[in-house]
């Protein structure tokens, strides 16, 4: 395996022998992505775009770019129910053998909340699945939230864990379901005493 020292001495050479020869080197952007799980990841390079499909590791501009020439690589759609952002995406071709641009992805993740009536006693738990994320409100608190977001796409289930003094509480409505595009925040909590 050569080191990169090497490697970007053997592409300027190969510039330079083209430029001697008239001709002009060009190079290839490419770039690899971590977790692309949904379609419509659009990257720009100027006019120049490529649309990888989900699930795709690796991409590669239509078109190469001179030597000597800037390029900057550029989110410019993201991906439904994603985020992603880039890592080595400018610089001048030629400055490194290789142009190799890291595309990140993460599935976007929103906030569990709701309402509480009628707390008066402390302790109250509440859980969200198994993922032991716990919300702690205090006697008299009349919301809730979880510190823990949920993933796009992921169920959620949110449960009484452990009941206030001398009262009891349950979810009464929207405690479950699958994580959409936005926060949840109508999540009830009703209690009462025994």
């Amino acid at each position: 395996m050569r080191s990169p020292n090497l490697h970007t001495i053997a592409a300027l050479l190969v510039a330079l022998g083209l430029t001697a020869c008239g001709g002009k080197a060009s190079f290839d952007i490419e770039g690899n992505i971590n977790r692309l799980d949904y379609a419509g990841l659009v990257l720009a390079n100027g006019a120049d775009t490529v649309s990888p499909a989900a699930g795709a590791t690796s991409f590669t501009f239509p078109n190469r770019v001179d030597y000597g020439t800037s390029y900057d690589v550029k989110i410019q759609t993201q991906p439904q129910h994603m985020t992603c952002s880039v890592a080595n995406a400018t610089g001048s071709a030629g400055h490194k053998a290789d142009i190799v641009v890291a595309v990140t992805c993460s599935v976007n993740a929103y906030t569990i909340s709701g309402t509480i009536s009628d707390l008066s006693g402390a302790g109250l738990e509440l859980a969200n699945g198994s993922d032991l994320a716990t919300a702690l409100p205090a006697a008299g608190a009349t919301t809730f939230a979880f510190a823990n977001k949920v993933e796009f796409g992921k169920p959620y289930g949110v449960g009484v864990l452990t009941q206030p003094s001398g009262q009891t509480c349950s979810v009464s409505a929207n405690g479950t379901g699958t994580m959409g595009d936005a926060n949840v925040a109508d999540i009830a909590v009703d209690c009462k005493a025994p």
